[in-house]
């Protein structure tokens, strides 16, 4: 009998809900799945705290993605909380209120547990080969860096660079200005330079250069409609697609010129992304630039999946 396993992603951009049943041999099933745009990351990259309005959002989202939740009866439920609620300075309140409507201990994840993580959900979602290869995880509030292969995670780590972090931090604007790309760049390499070193143990690891995370999958699927003319689809069409650094600098270049708007009408945009892109696609391409990678192979799972995956190994 499969395992019905649960996830909560209390994220730097959203709140998700990911409920899988679980085969043998690592195979996840989708049950359900339920997000809640919240954008934590933004108000902790402006002041450093989640304040009263945004902590009363998202309690009441908690609660909606609990009703869905209980409908589905899973067998094993994690929560886990990442950069948004790790680093704001009133996390420890917003864990002890969002516990109360989760209903199970929240886990605030360190920045090298989440890049194990997502690791191992990038590791068994696409194939990697003998290894070692690099795994990047872009979220709204920090990115995640490991290297390792089929069976071990050599390194672990994570800076506080996102892009829902960094719009509030540098109040960017809408398209993107010169001083705006200039600001993300100089954050993105300043929060690279321990990455660059703690890498040069690794020679030749960025030649397979895994990447998760809703940027990496928006890019992907605006470079399908551009040059396959494919408009839209499911997410999961784009996983191990392959995006070329020179696409996701040409993505970047156009995102950071268009307004909302624009962005909006451009084929294979995703709703939900268009407001935040332009900064991811500047930090993904500065990753590139700065760490060497030729292209990156996109992953659709990431950390919900290897948290899930994670959990009934352990169960």
């Amino acid at each position: 009998m499969p395992v019905r396993a649960a996830v909560w992603d209390l994220g730097s951009s959203s709140f998700q809900v990911l409920v899988c049943d679980a085969g043998p041999c690592g195979t996840l099933e989708p049950v359900m799945r339920r997000r809640a745009l919240l954008n934590l990351g933004f108000a902790v990259g402006a002041r450093g705290s989640i304040p009263a309005d945004r902590l009363a959002a998202s309690i009441a989202a908690a609660t909606r993605l609990r009703r869905a939740l209980d409908e589905v009866q899973p067998d094993v439920v994690v929560a886990l909380a990442t950069a948004a609620i790790r680093d704001a300075s009133n996390g420890p309140e917003v864990v002890a209120r969002l516990e109360r409507v989760v209903g199970t201990p929240v886990r605030v994840l360190g920045g090298e547990e989440e890049a194990r993580l997502c690791f191992g959900g990038q590791r068994a979602g696409v194939w990697i080969g003998k290894g070692p290869v690099l795994g990047l995880d872009l979220g709204g509030g920090s990115f995640e860096v490991a290297v390792g292969n089929a069976g071990d995670v050599m390194l672990a780590m994570s800076a506080p660079v996102g892009a829902t972090r960094l719009q509030g931090e540098l109040a960017t604007g809408d398209p993107l200005s010169e001083s705006d790309r200039s600001a993300i760049k100089t954050r993105t390499v300043d929060a690279l330079v321990p990455v660059r070193s703690a890498l040069a143990d690794y020679r030749g690891v960025t030649a397979r250069t895994v990447v998760s995370g809703g940027t990496a999958r928006a890019l992907a699927r605006l470079a399908m409609a551009r040059t396959r003319g494919k408009a839209s689809g499911r997410a999961s069409e784009v996983n191990q697609v392959e995006l070329p650094t020179g696409q996701v600098g040409e993505l970047a270049s156009l995102l950071a010129v268009l307004d909302l708007r624009e962005r909006l009408a451009l084929p294979g945009m995703p709703s939900r992304r268009a407001p935040m892109l332009p900064i991811g696609a500047a930090i993904l391409e500065t990753f590139a630039h700065e760490l060497g990678v030729d292209h990156f192979v996109v992953s659709e799972w990431g950390l919900r999946e290897g948290a899930l995956l994670d959990a009934i190994a352990h169960r």
